[in-house]
């Protein structure tokens, strides 16, 4: 049994695909398998697989219909022999020895149940020249290993697993005779946070490895990253899952308390300004309309009003929404005739230097519509009101 089994699944990615196999192939530890499974590319992905797979037999290539890419990592989980999973993705590279690194670590530690890995993200040209490198700061954030040998130790810490990111993707060493039993979810490009919240409570000791070992690369060309620039449709849905399943899963350990509730609210509220800014993305065909009541009359729902609460944001609230607004107005141009242009008049009216009389009509009228059954604006209306009268 080898100590490790990579996965990588890839779709159509002729030009970076041989790029991320070879940095797998040339680590220095040798002592794993390689699953590489083509999801029914239509270029000539098959072909360069199958090649380097007749050079390696540590290569094994499965040819398959197009499932997409979680179901694929399912696909890879269950032909895995290795004691350890990790995945890379066909357009990113693991680093150089990171397995060597890895390997060292998981005797030292006495085989973990997870070891955590620091990703590296990098701004690159379609060659991937890196134009930025380490652009989150990831590199230096930890200094030196962290153990986490009992269970008691690890629930007190996922919180802060999720809130370096370690927990939200599946870059990581899993053990596989704690993951075997569970699947990714197929439906979304945020199934790999979920899955590690499915496997959490399984975990009983946990490593994090202070050496990077994930290059992950953002294209400048924005449609060359299927879960970045890209607008999906079921984003608030995803975002609202993230945090009932964490509220879950913390309420199942009795560790849901006022701070864990605050640090789920804070990144619930971060979300909602992703949702409104995928929104302007390209691939979204939705009117400016539909954009403006989806988020007057979806979005903005009870889970994120309860994290308005705890956080006590409305403020917040209000100023993530209307310079969300805004952005999309910049792009879009919303007809008068329309039934949701008490949002530009609300926009145009804040935003005005000098404003008179006519102004704050608008901002009251808009404030009031029916359309705006959460009142978003009234807060700004009201300091302005006060700003005004202390003036005269």
């Amino acid at each position: 049994m080898p100590l490790f089994s990579i996965i990588t699944t890839v779709y159509n990615n002729e030009r970076y695909v041989k790029f991320a196999i070879d940095s797998v192939l040339t680590q220095s530890f040798e002592d794993f398998e390689y699953i590489i499974i083509d999801d029914g590319s239509t270029d000539s992905t098959g072909e360069i697989i199958d090649k380097i797979a007749s050079e390696d037999k540590r290569v094994k290539i499965i040819h398959q219909k197009n499932q997409w890419i979680f179901e694929s990592l399912n696909n890879g989980l269950k032909l895995a022999k290795g004691e350890y999973i990790f995945v890379v993705n066909s357009d990113d590279r693991l680093r150089p020895e990171v397995l060597k690194i890895a390997s060292q670590k998981i005797k030292l530690y006495k085989q973990p149940d997870i070891v955590w890995t620091q990703v590296l993200m990098h701004k690159v040209d379609e060659c991937q020249n890196i134009i930025l490198y380490d652009c989150k700061n990831k590199e230096q954030y930890f200094k030196h290993d962290q153990y986490f040998k009992n269970k008691k130790e690890v629930r007190n810490n996922w919180i802060m697993f999720y809130e370096t990111g370690l927990a939200s993707n599946q870059i990581n060493f899993y053990k596989r005779e704690i993951i075997k039993n569970y699947r990714f979810r197929n439906d979304i490009y945020g199934a790999d946070l979920l899955f590690n919240i499915s496997i959490a409570s399984d975990i009983n000791t946990a490593l994090i490895m202070k050496e990077a070992a994930y290059d992950f690369f953002e294209y400048d060309k924005g449609n060359m990253n299927t879960s970045i620039g890209t607008y999906h449709g079921y984003e608030h849905d995803m975002f609202n899952d993230f945090f009932i399943q964490y509220k879950t899963l913390f309420e199942k350990w009795n560790l849901y308390n006022n701070e864990i509730e605050s640090k789920l609210s804070k990144y619930r509220l971060k979300w909602f300004t992703h949702e409104i800014r995928v929104l302007t993305y390209k691939n979204c065909t939705l009117t400016i309309e539909e954009k403006l009541i989806r988020i007057f009359t979806k979005m903005i729902d009870e889970i994120v009003l309860l994290s308005v609460e705890k956080l006590k944001a409305q403020e917040e609230l209000e100023s993530r929404t209307l310079s969300g607004i805004r952005e999309l107005l910049v792009k879009e141009t919303l007809l008068e005739s329309s039934e949701m242009y008490f949002v530009y008049e609300l926009l145009d009216s804040l935003l005005r230097y000098e404003k008179d009389e006519d102004d704050f009509e608008k901002i009251k009228n808009a404030i009031n519509h029916p359309l705006n059954p959460l009142h978003i604006g009234k807060i700004f209306y009201e300091k302005l009101v006060c700003n005004y009268l202390d003036g005269k």
